[in-house]
């Protein structure tokens, strides 16, 4: 898990943007559920951390044999791809996002 203050100017500007506020407070991430997390920390927290029974393991693999790679998806890693299709995920960078519970 990755804190605020360990993301650049940058990143920090566009997690403001994404979450549309102008400053975030020092206990704000926490407040209102959201995580920092590198892709392969997300993606465990998500998807595997919740495979409880074999049901859940072959949920999760026709999930990702169904997902349907986009022209502008192509350069990127089935973990990305999936990642990014969640509606709870903010894109930060490449390997940065934030999920919100």
């Amino acid at each position: 898990m990755l804190n605020y203050d360990d993301l650049n100017d940058n990143q920090k500007r566009i997690l403001r943007e994404k979450l549309n506020i102008s400053r975030i407070y020092p206990y704000y991430l926490e407040d209102h559920n959201i995580f920092l997390m590198k892709k392969e920390e997300l993606f465990q927290y998500i998807y595997v951390c919740d495979l409880k029974k074999v049901k859940d393991a072959i949920s999760l693999l026709n999930n990702i044999m169904e997902t349907k790679i986009k022209e502008n998806d192509k350069d990127k890693s089935f973990m990305q791809v999936l990642i990014e299709n969640n509606e709870k995920v903010i894109k930060i960078d490449n390997n940065i996002y934030a999920y919100k519970e």
